[in-house]
C-alpha cells in the first residue's frame, strides 16, 4: 500500500490512484447524478473526510475520475509508424471493441455518455469535454501526419482524426443502447477500410 506524504499532518493511509479507480467504476456505471457519496466511498475504500481531503468535493472527484478514465481506458493506442507507412488499422477496431464489450464493466463511455450529459447543462463539464476531445483529436492528427509529408495534406490527417473520434463516440452510445458486439464489429471493419483509404491517398 502506498503512503502519500503531505506537507503537514498524517500521511494518507491509502493508494490515491487505486481509490480513484474505484470512483471511475461508480461514475462509469451510474453516471454523475446516480453516483452517490455512499457508493463512491465504498468503492474507493475510504470515508467521506478522506474523499474531501484527497480529491475535493464530488464535482472535483468526478473530473479527476474522467481524466483517470481517459488515461487508463479511452486513450486509443497509437503504434510506432515505420517508414511513413500506414499500419494495419485493425488495432483501432480491437481497442474500441475491448473498451465497450470485452469486459464485465458497464457498456458505454464515461466521457461520451456521463461527461457529455453533464456538459449539456454545466459550463465546467462542457469545458472539460471540449478539452479532452481536442487533446485526443490533436494526438491522433499528429500521429496520422506521419503518413503525409506534404503540409498541404494535413487536412487529411484532421479528417482522419475527426472520423475516428466520431466513431468512438458513436460506438459508445450504441453500446449503451445495447447494440450487439457483432453489429459493431461489422461497422468498425467498414470504418477502418475508409480510414485506411484516407491514410493511403
Amino acid at each position: 500500500m502506498v503512503l502519500e506524504k503531505r506537507g503537514r499532518g498524517r500521511p494518507r493511509a491509502f493508494d490515491v490512484d487505486a481509490a480513484l479507480d474505484g470512483a471511475v467504476e461508480v461514475f462509469w456505471k451510474n453516471g454523475y447524478e446516480g453516483a452517490d457519496l455512499t457508493a463512491l466511498t465504498e468503492a474507493m475504500g475510504i470515508n467521506r473526510p478522506s474523499l474531501y481531503a484527497a480529491y475535493g468535493d464530488k464535482r472535483a472527484l468526478f473530473f479527476k475520475a474522467v481524466e483517470r478514465y481517459y488515461q487508463s481506458f479511452a486513450m486509443l493506442p497509437l503504434p510506432v509508424v515505420e517508414d511513413g507507412k500506414c499500419p494495419d488499422l485493425s488495432f483501432f477496431r480491437e481497442a474500441i471493441l475491448n473498451l465497450f464489450y470485452d469486459h464485465k464493466r458497464p457498456r458505454g463511455c464515461l466521457i461520451a455518455c456521463a461527461l457529455a450529459d453533464q456538459a449539456n447543462a454545466h459550463e465546467d463539464a462542457r469545458l472539460v469535454l471540449k478539452e479532452l476531445i481536442t487533446r485526443e483529436e490533436r494526438r491522433i492528427e499528429i500521429w496520422v501526419g506521419n503518413f503525409f509529408p506534404n503540409e498541404a495534406d494535413m487536412m487529411k490527417a484532421r479528417c482522419f482524426a475527426n472520423l475516428l473520434i466520431a466513431t468512438l463516440h458513436s460506438v459508445a452510445i450504441k453500446a449503451s443502447a445495447g447494440v450487439s458486439r457483432q453489429d459493431i464489429d461489422s461497422e468498425l471493419t467498414a470504418t477502418m477500410s475508409v480510414l485506411t483509404g484516407i491514410a493511403n491517398t
